[in-house]
Protein backbone atom coordinates (compact mmCIF):
# COMPACT_ATOMS: atom_id res chain seq x y z
CA UNK A 1 0.00 0.00 0.00
CA UNK A 2 1.45 3.85 -1.00
CA UNK A 3 0.63 6.40 1.45
CA UNK A 4 -0.30 9.54 -0.19
CA UNK A 5 -1.49 12.94 2.49
CA UNK A 6 -2.21 10.76 5.09
CA UNK A 7 -4.42 8.50 3.38
CA UNK A 8 -4.21 5.26 2.06
CA UNK A 9 -4.49 3.43 -1.51
CA UNK A 10 -5.29 0.10 -1.80
CA UNK A 11 -6.25 -1.54 -5.53
CA UNK A 12 -6.99 1.39 -6.81
CA UNK A 13 -3.46 2.88 -6.47
CA UNK A 14 -2.14 -0.16 -8.63
CA UNK A 15 -1.35 1.54 -11.54
CA UNK A 16 1.05 3.75 -10.10
CA UNK A 17 3.16 0.48 -8.94
CA UNK A 18 2.92 -0.70 -12.53
CA UNK A 19 3.97 2.57 -13.65
CA UNK A 20 7.07 3.18 -11.58
CA UNK A 21 8.15 -0.31 -12.42
CA UNK A 22 8.04 0.40 -15.85
CA UNK A 23 9.95 3.49 -15.13
CA UNK A 24 12.76 1.72 -13.10
CA UNK A 25 12.82 -0.60 -16.02
CA UNK A 26 13.57 1.84 -18.51
CA UNK A 27 16.43 3.49 -16.39
CA UNK A 28 18.08 -0.17 -15.68
CA UNK A 29 18.19 -0.91 -19.98
CA UNK A 30 19.25 2.12 -21.06
CA UNK A 31 22.26 2.92 -18.80
CA UNK A 32 24.00 -0.59 -19.51
CA UNK A 33 23.76 -3.38 -22.15
CA UNK A 34 23.13 -6.40 -20.18
CA UNK A 35 26.08 -8.85 -20.17
CA UNK A 36 28.76 -6.52 -21.11
CA UNK A 37 30.95 -5.19 -18.87
CA UNK A 38 32.99 -2.14 -19.06
CA UNK A 39 36.40 -1.75 -19.24
CA UNK A 40 36.33 -0.25 -15.31
CA UNK A 41 34.30 -3.02 -14.27
CA UNK A 42 36.64 -5.57 -14.96
CA UNK A 43 39.58 -6.89 -12.89
CA UNK A 44 42.71 -6.73 -14.59
CA UNK A 45 44.35 -9.07 -12.66
CA UNK A 46 41.52 -12.10 -13.32
CA UNK A 47 42.23 -11.21 -16.72
CA UNK A 48 45.73 -11.83 -16.94
CA UNK A 49 45.00 -15.61 -15.80
CA UNK A 50 43.21 -16.18 -18.94
CA UNK A 51 46.19 -14.97 -21.26
CA UNK A 52 47.17 -17.61 -23.96
CA UNK A 53 49.27 -15.72 -26.00
CA UNK A 54 52.28 -17.48 -27.09
CA UNK A 55 55.54 -15.60 -28.49
CA UNK A 56 57.08 -18.69 -29.93
CA UNK A 57 54.37 -19.27 -31.94
CA UNK A 58 54.86 -15.51 -33.20
CA UNK A 59 58.30 -15.63 -33.75
CA UNK A 60 58.45 -18.23 -35.76
CA UNK A 61 55.95 -16.97 -37.79
CA UNK A 62 58.20 -13.77 -38.44
CA UNK A 63 60.90 -15.84 -39.66
CA UNK A 64 58.69 -17.86 -42.05
CA UNK A 65 57.55 -14.24 -43.20
CA UNK A 66 60.91 -12.82 -43.70
CA UNK A 67 61.96 -16.58 -45.52
CA UNK A 68 59.19 -16.26 -47.80
CA UNK A 69 61.49 -13.09 -49.77
CA UNK A 70 60.74 -9.07 -49.81
CA UNK A 71 57.02 -8.81 -49.77
CA UNK A 72 57.03 -6.00 -51.89
CA UNK A 73 53.17 -4.59 -53.31
CA UNK A 74 52.63 -7.10 -56.50
CA UNK A 75 55.25 -9.65 -55.73
CA UNK A 76 54.44 -13.34 -55.52
CA UNK A 77 56.04 -13.35 -51.83
CA UNK A 78 52.71 -10.57 -51.48
CA UNK A 79 50.97 -12.56 -52.47
CA UNK A 80 52.12 -15.95 -50.92
CA UNK A 81 51.63 -14.24 -47.36
CA UNK A 82 48.02 -13.39 -47.97
CA UNK A 83 46.85 -16.56 -49.46
CA UNK A 84 48.32 -17.87 -45.82
CA UNK A 85 46.50 -15.49 -43.75
CA UNK A 86 43.46 -16.21 -45.89
CA UNK A 87 43.37 -19.42 -45.45
CA UNK A 88 44.62 -19.91 -42.04
CA UNK A 89 41.84 -17.33 -41.00
CA UNK A 90 38.82 -18.26 -43.24
CA UNK A 91 39.59 -21.81 -41.51
CA UNK A 92 39.17 -20.18 -37.80
CA UNK A 93 35.92 -18.79 -39.05
CA UNK A 94 37.01 -15.29 -40.20
CA UNK A 95 35.35 -13.48 -42.84
CA UNK A 96 38.07 -12.60 -45.08
CA UNK A 97 38.00 -9.86 -48.12
CA UNK A 98 40.66 -7.60 -50.14
CA UNK A 99 40.56 -4.17 -51.88
CA UNK A 100 43.25 -3.57 -54.32
CA UNK A 101 44.06 0.26 -54.91
CA UNK A 102 46.43 1.83 -57.50
CA UNK A 103 48.99 4.44 -55.96
CA UNK A 104 52.22 5.57 -57.56
CA UNK A 105 52.08 2.87 -60.66
CA UNK A 106 51.61 0.19 -58.21
CA UNK A 107 49.13 -1.83 -57.13
CA UNK A 108 48.78 -2.61 -53.48
CA UNK A 109 45.86 -5.21 -51.60
CA UNK A 110 45.18 -4.41 -48.57
CA UNK A 111 43.55 -7.63 -46.60
CA UNK A 112 40.84 -7.99 -44.02
CA UNK A 113 39.64 -10.65 -41.82
CA UNK A 114 36.18 -10.26 -39.47
CA UNK A 115 35.36 -11.46 -36.95
CA UNK A 116 31.83 -11.59 -35.45
CA UNK A 117 30.79 -13.00 -32.42
CA UNK A 118 27.67 -15.32 -32.05
CA UNK A 119 26.07 -12.52 -29.51
CA UNK A 120 27.05 -9.64 -30.52
CA UNK A 121 26.62 -7.03 -27.10
CA UNK A 122 27.95 -4.25 -28.77
CA UNK A 123 27.53 -2.47 -32.19
CA UNK A 124 30.60 -1.25 -34.16
CA UNK A 125 33.55 -2.84 -34.17
CA UNK A 126 37.50 -2.25 -33.30
CA UNK A 127 40.44 -2.61 -36.11
CA UNK A 128 43.50 -3.95 -35.52
CA UNK A 129 46.31 -3.34 -38.04
CA UNK A 130 49.44 -4.28 -39.04
CA UNK A 131 51.66 -3.15 -42.41
CA UNK A 132 52.78 -6.23 -43.97
CA UNK A 133 54.62 -5.15 -46.90
CA UNK A 134 58.82 -4.90 -46.36
CA UNK A 135 60.56 -1.49 -47.30
CA UNK A 136 61.97 -2.05 -51.31
CA UNK A 137 65.13 -0.30 -50.22
CA UNK A 138 67.35 -0.53 -47.14
CA UNK A 139 68.14 3.06 -47.08
CA UNK A 140 69.46 4.14 -44.04
CA UNK A 141 71.83 0.98 -44.47
CA UNK A 142 75.64 1.71 -43.57
CA UNK A 143 77.39 -0.23 -46.81
CA UNK A 144 76.10 2.00 -50.08
CA UNK A 145 76.16 -1.33 -51.87
CA UNK A 146 73.09 -2.45 -49.83
CA UNK A 147 71.13 0.62 -50.17
CA UNK A 148 68.93 -0.44 -53.43
CA UNK A 149 68.23 -3.75 -52.25
CA UNK A 150 64.98 -4.85 -50.57
CA UNK A 151 65.38 -4.79 -46.30
CA UNK A 152 64.37 -8.29 -45.30
CA UNK A 153 61.79 -6.88 -43.12
CA UNK A 154 61.51 -8.83 -39.42
CA UNK A 155 61.12 -6.68 -37.51
CA UNK A 156 59.85 -3.42 -39.22
CA UNK A 157 56.75 -5.90 -41.16
CA UNK A 158 56.76 -8.93 -39.75
CA UNK A 159 56.53 -8.27 -36.19
CA UNK A 160 53.05 -6.73 -36.12
CA UNK A 161 51.61 -9.22 -38.62
CA UNK A 162 53.26 -12.15 -36.45
CA UNK A 163 51.56 -10.58 -33.52
CA UNK A 164 47.98 -9.95 -35.33
CA UNK A 165 48.17 -13.65 -36.80
CA UNK A 166 48.76 -15.36 -32.96
CA UNK A 167 46.09 -12.85 -31.52
CA UNK A 168 43.17 -13.87 -34.40
CA UNK A 169 43.79 -17.84 -32.79
CA UNK A 170 42.70 -17.01 -29.46
CA UNK A 171 40.15 -14.38 -30.63
CA UNK A 172 37.31 -16.66 -31.45
CA UNK A 173 37.35 -18.22 -27.65
CA UNK A 174 37.61 -14.78 -25.90
CA UNK A 175 33.76 -14.56 -25.66
CA UNK A 176 34.14 -10.89 -26.97
CA UNK A 177 30.82 -9.11 -27.36
CA UNK A 178 31.98 -6.14 -30.50
CA UNK A 179 33.26 -7.24 -34.17
CA UNK A 180 37.19 -7.33 -35.24
CA UNK A 181 38.68 -6.57 -37.48
CA UNK A 182 42.04 -7.61 -38.64
CA UNK A 183 43.66 -5.48 -41.07
CA UNK A 184 46.51 -6.39 -43.14
CA UNK A 185 47.77 -2.70 -44.82
CA UNK A 186 49.69 -3.07 -47.65
CA UNK A 187 52.48 -0.24 -49.07
CA UNK A 188 53.25 1.22 -45.78
CA UNK A 189 57.01 1.14 -46.49
CA UNK A 190 57.55 2.23 -50.28
CA UNK A 191 59.15 4.44 -51.91
CA UNK A 192 58.64 7.58 -52.79
CA UNK A 193 55.30 7.71 -50.01
CA UNK A 194 54.62 6.53 -47.11
CA UNK A 195 51.21 4.31 -45.49
CA UNK A 196 49.25 4.54 -49.21
CA UNK A 197 47.25 1.25 -48.11
CA UNK A 198 46.18 2.82 -44.38
CA UNK A 199 45.28 6.18 -46.88
CA UNK A 200 43.57 4.30 -49.12
CA UNK A 201 41.12 2.84 -46.50
CA UNK A 202 40.89 5.76 -44.86
CA UNK A 203 39.75 7.75 -48.19
CA UNK A 204 37.17 5.16 -48.62
CA UNK A 205 35.74 4.57 -45.54
CA UNK A 206 31.86 6.17 -45.27
CA UNK A 207 30.38 8.19 -42.54
CA UNK A 208 28.47 5.49 -41.17
CA UNK A 209 32.00 3.40 -41.59
CA UNK A 210 34.05 5.74 -39.47
CA UNK A 211 31.30 5.93 -36.82
CA UNK A 212 31.11 2.45 -36.47
CA UNK A 213 35.05 2.19 -35.90
CA UNK A 214 35.45 1.98 -31.58
CA UNK A 215 39.40 2.66 -32.58
CA UNK A 216 42.09 1.71 -34.49
CA UNK A 217 44.98 -0.11 -32.94
CA UNK A 218 48.14 -0.07 -35.00
CA UNK A 219 51.52 -2.82 -34.22
CA UNK A 220 54.43 -1.45 -35.75
CA UNK A 221 58.00 -2.73 -34.69
CA UNK A 222 57.26 -4.41 -32.25
CA UNK A 223 59.93 -7.75 -32.04
CA UNK A 224 63.01 -5.49 -31.23
CA UNK A 225 64.80 -7.71 -28.57
CA UNK A 226 65.35 -4.28 -26.71
CA UNK A 227 61.72 -3.59 -26.48
CA UNK A 228 61.08 0.03 -25.47
CA UNK A 229 57.39 1.21 -26.37
CA UNK A 230 57.39 4.75 -26.73
CA UNK A 231 54.16 7.56 -26.60
CA UNK A 232 53.42 7.53 -30.04
CA UNK A 233 52.09 11.63 -31.14
CA UNK A 234 49.47 11.86 -32.80
CA UNK A 235 47.16 9.40 -30.72
CA UNK A 236 43.96 8.97 -27.96
CA UNK A 237 44.79 9.74 -25.06
CA UNK A 238 42.57 8.04 -23.22
CA UNK A 239 43.96 4.98 -25.29
CA UNK A 240 46.97 5.79 -24.19
CA UNK A 241 46.17 5.63 -20.25
CA UNK A 242 45.02 2.64 -21.15
CA UNK A 243 47.86 1.07 -22.47
CA UNK A 244 49.68 2.32 -19.37
CA UNK A 245 47.52 0.45 -17.04
CA UNK A 246 47.41 -2.61 -18.93
CA UNK A 247 51.26 -2.26 -18.73
CA UNK A 248 51.18 -1.99 -15.05
CA UNK A 249 49.47 -5.14 -14.17
CA UNK A 250 51.34 -6.96 -17.24
CA UNK A 251 54.57 -5.51 -15.20
CA UNK A 252 55.89 -3.98 -18.18
CA UNK A 253 56.23 -0.10 -16.44
CA UNK A 254 59.11 0.99 -14.37
CA UNK A 255 58.55 1.91 -11.00
CA UNK A 256 55.11 -0.64 -10.55
CA UNK A 257 54.09 -3.75 -9.62
CA UNK A 258 52.45 -6.05 -11.55
CA UNK A 259 49.63 -8.68 -10.46
CA UNK A 260 51.99 -10.80 -8.96
CA UNK A 261 53.28 -8.42 -6.82
CA UNK A 262 56.38 -7.81 -8.85
CA UNK A 263 58.33 -4.99 -9.87
CA UNK A 264 58.01 -3.73 -13.35
CA UNK A 265 60.14 -3.77 -16.03
CA UNK A 266 60.94 -0.34 -18.62
CA UNK A 267 59.11 -1.53 -21.61
CA UNK A 268 56.00 1.08 -21.60
CA UNK A 269 58.02 4.15 -21.65
CA UNK A 270 55.25 6.42 -22.18
CA UNK A 271 57.32 9.59 -20.55
CA UNK A 272 59.36 9.67 -23.72
CA UNK A 273 57.38 11.20 -26.60
CA UNK A 274 58.01 10.48 -30.22
CA UNK A 275 56.08 12.24 -33.49
CA UNK A 276 55.57 9.87 -35.84
CA UNK A 277 53.87 9.54 -39.32
CA UNK A 278 52.38 5.67 -39.37
CA UNK A 279 49.19 4.40 -40.81
CA UNK A 280 47.39 5.33 -37.34
CA UNK A 281 47.39 8.96 -38.71
CA UNK A 282 44.50 8.49 -41.40
CA UNK A 283 41.97 7.11 -39.42
CA UNK A 284 43.26 9.69 -36.13
CA UNK A 285 42.70 12.63 -38.69
CA UNK A 286 39.23 11.11 -39.30
CA UNK A 287 38.00 11.23 -35.66
CA UNK A 288 38.67 8.16 -35.06
CA UNK A 289 40.52 7.09 -31.48
CA UNK A 290 43.82 6.15 -32.93
CA UNK A 291 46.95 4.46 -31.11
CA UNK A 292 50.62 3.35 -32.60
CA UNK A 293 52.28 0.47 -30.41
CA UNK A 294 55.79 1.47 -31.84
CA UNK A 295 58.92 0.74 -30.45
CA UNK A 296 61.04 3.73 -32.16
CA UNK A 297 64.35 2.62 -31.25
CA UNK A 298 65.54 -0.49 -33.15
CA UNK A 299 68.90 -1.04 -32.27
CA UNK A 300 71.72 1.70 -31.41
CA UNK A 301 70.41 5.48 -31.32
CA UNK A 302 70.91 6.91 -34.50
CA UNK A 303 69.53 10.70 -35.06
CA UNK A 304 66.66 11.24 -37.39
CA UNK A 305 65.99 7.26 -37.73
CA UNK A 306 64.35 4.50 -35.47
CA UNK A 307 67.69 3.08 -35.06
CA UNK A 308 70.85 1.57 -36.20
CA UNK A 309 68.78 -1.88 -37.94
CA UNK A 310 65.74 0.34 -39.03
CA UNK A 311 65.34 0.17 -43.00
CA UNK A 312 68.87 -1.61 -43.56
CA UNK A 313 69.95 -5.30 -44.58
CA UNK A 314 70.41 -5.74 -40.73
CA UNK A 315 66.30 -6.05 -39.55
CA UNK A 316 66.54 -9.58 -39.53
CA UNK A 317 64.68 -12.60 -37.35
CA UNK A 318 67.99 -12.36 -34.69
CA UNK A 319 66.96 -9.00 -33.54
CA UNK A 320 63.73 -10.38 -33.25
CA UNK A 321 62.66 -12.02 -29.35
CA UNK A 322 59.90 -14.15 -28.71
CA UNK A 323 59.97 -12.29 -25.72
CA UNK A 324 58.78 -9.21 -27.11
CA UNK A 325 56.19 -10.37 -29.42
CA UNK A 326 55.06 -11.53 -26.45
CA UNK A 327 54.80 -8.72 -24.22
CA UNK A 328 52.95 -6.98 -27.01
CA UNK A 329 50.64 -9.69 -27.71
CA UNK A 330 49.56 -9.97 -24.70
CA UNK A 331 49.29 -6.25 -24.02
CA UNK A 332 46.83 -6.12 -26.82
CA UNK A 333 45.06 -9.40 -26.03
CA UNK A 334 44.62 -8.08 -22.21
CA UNK A 335 43.24 -5.13 -24.19
CA UNK A 336 40.63 -7.11 -26.15
CA UNK A 337 39.70 -8.94 -22.86
CA UNK A 338 38.84 -6.12 -20.93
CA UNK A 339 37.49 -4.17 -23.58
CA UNK A 340 40.06 -1.50 -23.15
CA UNK A 341 39.56 -0.24 -27.00
CA UNK A 342 35.71 0.18 -26.88
CA UNK A 343 34.02 3.27 -25.92
CA UNK A 344 36.74 6.16 -26.54
CA UNK A 345 35.24 9.51 -26.60
CA UNK A 346 36.07 12.51 -29.33
CA UNK A 347 38.78 14.42 -28.51
CA UNK A 348 41.49 17.09 -29.67
CA UNK A 349 45.47 16.66 -28.83
CA UNK A 350 47.45 19.90 -29.04
CA UNK A 351 51.13 18.60 -30.15
CA UNK A 352 53.73 21.22 -30.25
CA UNK A 353 55.89 19.25 -32.63
CA UNK A 354 56.01 16.34 -35.09
CA UNK A 355 59.76 15.36 -34.34
CA UNK A 356 61.73 12.80 -31.83
CA UNK A 357 61.04 13.84 -28.29
CA UNK A 358 58.40 16.02 -28.42
CA UNK A 359 55.65 17.62 -25.42
CA UNK A 360 51.96 16.96 -26.09
CA UNK A 361 49.56 17.90 -23.93
CA UNK A 362 45.78 16.57 -24.94
CA UNK A 363 43.11 18.54 -24.43
CA UNK A 364 40.12 18.02 -21.98
CA UNK A 365 37.83 15.89 -23.03
CA UNK A 366 34.54 17.46 -23.43
CA UNK A 367 31.10 16.06 -23.26
CA UNK A 368 29.68 15.51 -26.33
CA UNK A 369 26.64 13.79 -25.76
CA UNK A 370 23.87 15.09 -28.27
CA UNK A 371 20.54 15.54 -26.52
CA UNK A 372 19.01 14.66 -29.57
CA UNK A 373 19.68 10.86 -29.29
CA UNK A 374 18.03 11.18 -25.56
CA UNK A 375 14.97 11.89 -27.37
CA UNK A 376 13.11 8.80 -27.09
CA UNK A 377 13.92 8.06 -23.94
CA UNK A 378 12.81 11.64 -22.87
CA UNK A 379 9.20 11.02 -24.90
CA UNK A 380 8.75 7.70 -22.73
CA UNK A 381 9.65 9.25 -18.96
CA UNK A 382 7.17 12.47 -20.10
CA UNK A 383 4.20 9.51 -21.16
CA UNK A 384 5.07 7.69 -17.86
CA UNK A 385 4.87 10.77 -16.15
CA UNK A 386 1.74 12.05 -17.39
CA UNK A 387 1.11 8.23 -16.51
CA UNK A 388 1.40 9.13 -13.32
CA UNK A 389 -0.13 11.90 -12.80
CA UNK A 390 -3.16 10.80 -14.15
CA UNK A 391 -3.34 7.69 -11.81
CA UNK A 392 -2.71 9.92 -8.87
CA UNK A 393 -5.49 12.46 -10.23
CA UNK A 394 -7.99 9.65 -10.53
CA UNK A 395 -7.45 7.90 -7.90
CA UNK A 396 -7.77 10.71 -5.26
CA UNK A 397 -11.49 11.77 -6.86
CA UNK A 398 -12.12 7.82 -6.10
CA UNK A 399 -11.04 8.11 -2.67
Amino acid sequence: MLQQDGRQFSSKGKPIVLVCTLLLVCFSTSSATPGFKDYDEHDHCSSVEQLLFNGTKANESVRWQVDLGPRLPGSNASANLRENITQTLETAGYEIYERTHQRYDMELTNLFARWTPEQRLVEGRLVLSAHYDSRDVADQDTNETNRSLPVPGANDAASGVAVLLELARHIPSMNLGHEVVLFFNDAEDQQPAYTLGAEAWAENLTEEDIEAIHAFVLLDMIGDADLQLHNVEPGNARLKTRIVELGTSLGLVNGSMDCSGNPGKNIVQYDTVVGVLDDHVHAHELGIPAIDIMDTSYGEPKPYTFGSYWHTMEDTPDKVSEESLAHVGRLVELGLRTNAFLDMPDEVNNTTDTTNNITSTPSATADTTDASTNYPLLVVLGLLSLAITTAVVSARKRS
